[in-house]
């Protein structure tokens, strides 16, 4: 019983042994993988950040221009209440 054991140990341990490679392997194909995923998540933030930029900036020029749009029309108004006078 006991020489089997030690049989059934032994072969665990080569076998652990054996596939360390494998192991290694495998975790360095998952290291750059992570590695990879982490620089386009860093890119994408970037990207997104810029956009959320632009659609600010357009939204104050879209304000702005509303802004504007009102006053030129109060002018225009402004000169019809004069002629109709």
């Amino acid at each position: 019983m006991i020489k089997t054991i030690t049989a059934a140990t032994l072969a665990l341990a080569l076998t652990a042994c054996s596939n360390t490679d494998a192991l290694d392997a495998n975790i360095s194909s998952l290291t750059n993988k992570v590695d990879t995923l982490s620089s386009q998540v860093a890119n994408l933030e970037s990207q997104q950040q810029t956009i959320a930029n632009d659609a600010a900036a357009a939204k104050k020029a879209a304000q702005r221009a509303a802004t504007d749009a009102k006053e030129a029309n109060q002018r225009i108004d402004n000169v019809v209440a004069s002629y109709k006078k």
